[in-house]
């Protein structure tokens, strides 16, 4: 079984990353992540700053959590 690691971004927004990518939870179903909403996250990456690297924000970075499975299934029902 793949390992899947589950996310709340800004204490509303259900995500996961999976062996074949990272996926939002939107209406009832999982979508691709094309706008990079994770892993930017997970990066810091602030895209209000002006800097070359943009990168390595704490707050961003705290906006995002890991939760548990149980934690994901409460938050899809």
């Amino acid at each position: 079984m793949a390992k899947i690691t589950y996310y709340l971004i800004r204490e509303r927004r259900l995500g996961k990353a999976q062996e074949d990518g990272y996926f939002l939870y939107d209406n009832g179903e999982w979508i691709a992540d094309e706008r990079n909403v994770i892993l930017d996250h997970l990066m810091g990456f602030d895209p209000s700053d002006d800097s070359f690297y943009g990168f390595g924000n704490a707050q961003i970075m705290d906006e995002m959590e890991e939760i548990t499975e149980d934690k994901a299934k409460r938050y899809m029902q």
